[in-house]
């Protein structure tokens, strides 16, 4: 038993393009885009079909090897590295799109298909370019919608859109045994009650099975838009704007923050021409019906100028949108040029403590002695702290992780959650027990069991395991005062 024989017996079911078991191929999955976790897996393999991806488990699952489903390898947390001499069995391959019914407002894709591929093929059919599958987070054009749906994914226009789990409709998935479900609802039909079972796999980070294909929801495009862009002198009167337009009852299709740091790192790489000297930068989009978007332009507006800005900028320009847009995604490619190495923390709390945990974290940041800038999905109050060092140093690796472990006790404290979008995986999975009470936890466990009695799936991810354990902060390292 064991990862030898089952690569041997995977070997005889799958082509050899679909299996890797190179050393020097194998490092490019050694971790996601979280480099803190790593792991080299004993292969990688790549089914190009459902029935390919129940082989693989059916042999994995007999030969006690731990299963790790990957997508493209674009998550944040350490999710889809396999430890423990782990096998990742990657849908990335299985890029067919199997059904676009436009009259139902649904499509039937496999899990490996990419968010801007569907894009792009809705766009090339006759009346197709009106439709989207809306989630956008800011790995688009490489994160395939399986993997959005084990993540639950979000992005910038999550405020308005949702997350995931509300553009999906059915899943066909592997289970631990090696059959092949299909919950939820398809061709355009919705699931009718008691059980939303897509809304409880969205989110599973890969832990009750493998996702192979998904009926997903197309919503219309907007095509009418207005952009505000807010300069404060203070985070603090920035947040209170965030928090007083949402409470008006408006509600924008991205409201994106940028800190006073973040704005000189992308004024110095870029030169957008943003003041260097703000402490804080809030990028309002507002979409809808054309004739009434200026009134509600006009209202946000307003509510920015009663909280001091430094100025206060709106545009219906489709060509000023789209260099605003890409100021804001530039932020981490600005960030790449100054840092040899960098990750991103997410977590989410209400509104209304955005000031406060925004001065807390930079508290937690001069105490580490770590540069902190933030650039955030601030509408729906999901932070993201940037943490800046070198991961040649592992007491800058450990003095990191010790950092960010102290902010996101913090946001649970105020009320927040430990993840708004990017999920737990090993990045954070010791905090969960943090967040919900001996009961919830068992409750989750129970729901594991149900799905994948053996742990075969991504143990020691989302949920503590006896089966996996991966401890990234060591004891007995202090902070630097």
């Amino acid at each position: 038993m064991g990862a030898p024989s089952a690569i041997d017996q995977l070997q005889r079911v799958l082509e050899p393009r679909c299996i890797v078991t190179d050393p020097a191929e194998l490092l490019v999955y050694e971790s996601d885009g979280f480099t803190i976790a790593r792991a080299r897996p004993a292969a990688v393999v790549f089914p190009l079909s459902t029935r390919q991806v129940v082989q693989a488990v059916q042999i994995l699952a007999r030969e006690g090897v731990q299963i790790v489903p990957r997508g493209s390898g674009t998550g944040l947390t350490g999710g889809c590295v396999a430890f423990d001499d782990g096998i990742i069995v990657s849908t990335a391959r299985m890029t067919r799109i199997h059904r676009i019914d436009l009259d139902n407002r649904a499509a039937h894709v496999d899990a490996g298909v990419r968010n801007t591929a569907l894009t792009d093929v809705l766009a090339a059919l006759p009346g197709g370019s009106a439709w989207h599958f809306a989630p956008d987070p800011s790995s688009q054009r490489a994160s395939t919608i399986g993997g959005n749906a084990a993540t639950n994914a979000g992005g910038i226009h999550t405020l308005k859109d949702f997350v995931s789990s509300n553009h999906v409709l059915g899943i066909e998935m592997v289970l631990a045994d090696g059959s092949v479900a299909r919950i939820g609802a398809s061709d355009g039909c919705h699931e009718s009650p008691p059980l939303d079972l897509p809304g409880l796999v969205c989110g599973s980070e890969g832990t009750l099975g493998i996702i192979t294909s998904l009926w997903v929801r197309l919503t219309p495009k907007a095509t009418a838009f207005r952009n505000i862009v807010g300069i404060f002198a203070t985070q603090a009167d920035a947040c209170r704007a965030i928090s007083d337009i949402i409470a008006a009852g408006h509600l924008p299709a991205a409201m994106e923050m940028l800190d006073g740091p973040m704005v000189q790192i992308i004024e110095d790489a870029y030169h957008f021409g943003f003041p260097r000297d703000a402490a804080a930068l809030v990028l309002t989009e507002l979409d809808g019906v054309e004739d009434l978007l200026d009134e509600q332009m006009r209202q946000v507006i307003e509510i920015f100028r009663g909280h001091n800005p430094i100025s206060v900028e709106s545009s219906a320009d489709p060509a000023r949108r789209a260099a605003l847009w890409k100021a804001r995604k530039s932020a981490f490619g600005a960030i790449g040029k100054i840092s040899r190495s960098y990750c991103t923390q997410d977590a989410c709390v209400p509104r209304s403590m955005l000031a406060d945990v925004l001065a807390e974290i930079g508290r937690i940041g001069r105490r580490y002695g770590l540069q902190l800038p933030n650039v955030f999905h601030a509408g729906d109050g999901n932070v993201h702290p940037i943490f800046l060092y070198d991961d040649r140093d592992q007491r800058q690796v450990q003095n990191t992780l010790a950092a960010a472990e102290e902010i996101l006790r913090y946001c649970i404290d105020v009320g927040g959650a430990l993840t708004g979008e990017h999920g737990v995986g090993v990045e954070k999975i010791h905090l969960m027990p943090y967040q919900f009470d001996r009961a919830t936890m068992e409750q989750f466990q129970r729901v594991k069991a149900a799905f994948d009695p053996a742990q075969q799936f991504n143990a020691g991810k989302l949920l503590p395991s006896e089966k996996v354990r991966v401890t990234l902060l060591k004891p007995g390292r202090q902070a630097p005062q």
